[in-house]
């Protein structure tokens, strides 16, 4: 008999559904490669959706355990994986480059872009972490709050006089404003919502309420002192911008040279400047300490002040 040959039906089907030139094996190579790349997007998708679950629970705990949230309409940074050839860039790190950026070329000097420039990179690599100047503006002043506040301390505990403690915050802050150039300047209009700037204000409404200072005194008592604090800071930058090279004993001179010119004016219609012309610009009359401390002296005017507004003695302390 001769040989029966094998049913060609689904072999034929199987080869006219291929493509011209494509053999079954390549076929079934290419549907399987298919389906494991399905499988893989699924799987990515699930750690992601499981990734964004753990984020979330993570700051409803951090919440609950009195860390303090960011405010609504702040971005949470990114977190790109840094080239190994460049600076590693994180929020942390950019808010270093730009504060140093004002230490060197000054305030006006930052920007997205120069502070890219200090990771070597563009502009767009930034908004992962920062989303605008606006937000890095709020970060610089943030963590001045956090310098300003650890020169703040007391290490010894010896400050009980809570009109001292005042003072020693504002000192610390204008200590730290004036060390970073004009700095002072980020301050303007801005609040400090950052969690360090809540710490301090914060302290420093205790401190008040605890001495029994009403609750309208002490809420409007931090912005007056503040505002003394970066107004005095930018004006001194700016006579230092306007004699850079004159020495202290060049500057008593030209106040001189101011007091002499009030003194001279006619005493018939200027009594009060003529009499006060030495004063006016510092002079003490003492030559071991020629010129006062004009911020130390505005700042115990500021804190006097206060100190009329507290309930007579022997009113009971907050706590």
């Amino acid at each position: 008999m001769p040989a029966q040959s094998e049913p060609a039906g689904d072999e034929s089907g199987d080869e006219a559904r291929r493509p011209v030139g494509q053999s079954g094996d390549e076929s079934e190579g290419e549907a399987g490669q298919a389906v494991g790349q399905s499988e893989d997007a699924a799987r990515q998708a699930g750690d992601l959706r499981a990734a964004a679950s753990r984020a979330a629970a993570s700051r409803v705990s951090a919440t609950r355990a009195g860390v303090i949230p960011p405010p609504p309409w702040a971005r949470e940074a990114g977190s790109r994986k840094p080239r190994s050839d460049k600076p590693a860039l994180s929020r942390e790190a950019i808010v270093a480059a730009a504060i140093r950026i004002i230490d060197e070329e000054g305030f006006d000097a930052v920007s997205m872009r120069r502070v890219a420039q200090e990771f070597g990179t563009g502009a767009a690599s930034l908004y992962a972490y920062v989303a605008n100047k606006d937000e890095l503006m709020d970060l610089i002043v943030d963590e001045i709050m956090a310098e300003s506040a650890v020169g703040a301390q007391d290490p010894a505990g010896d400050v009980v006089d809570w009109q001292e403690q005042i003072k020693n915050m504002v000192r610390a802050g204008y200590r730290t404003l004036t060390a970073h150039r004009d700095i002072a300047r980020a301050l303007l209009g801005r609040i400090p919502f950052g969690p360090n700037g809540l710490r301090n204000i914060e302290n420093m409404l205790r401190l008040l309420r605890a001495h029994g200072m009403p609750d309208y005194v002490a809420a409007y008592a931090g912005d007056l002192i503040g505002q003394y604090m970066v107004g005095t800071a930018i004006e001194d930058y700016m006579w230092q911008q306007r004699y850079p090279d004159s020495t202290p004993e060049q500057v008593r001179e030209a106040m001189s040279q101011v007091g002499d010119y009030l003194e001279a004016l006619p005493e018939e219609q200027f009594p009060n400047l003529t009499s006060l012309a030495r004063v006016m610009v510092g002079e003490t009359g003492d030559p071991e300490t020629p010129m006062f401390d004009r911020f130390e002296l505005g700042l115990d005017i500021l804190v006097r002040g206060l100190s009329t507004f507290l309930p007579p003695s022997g009113h009971e302390r907050r706590r």
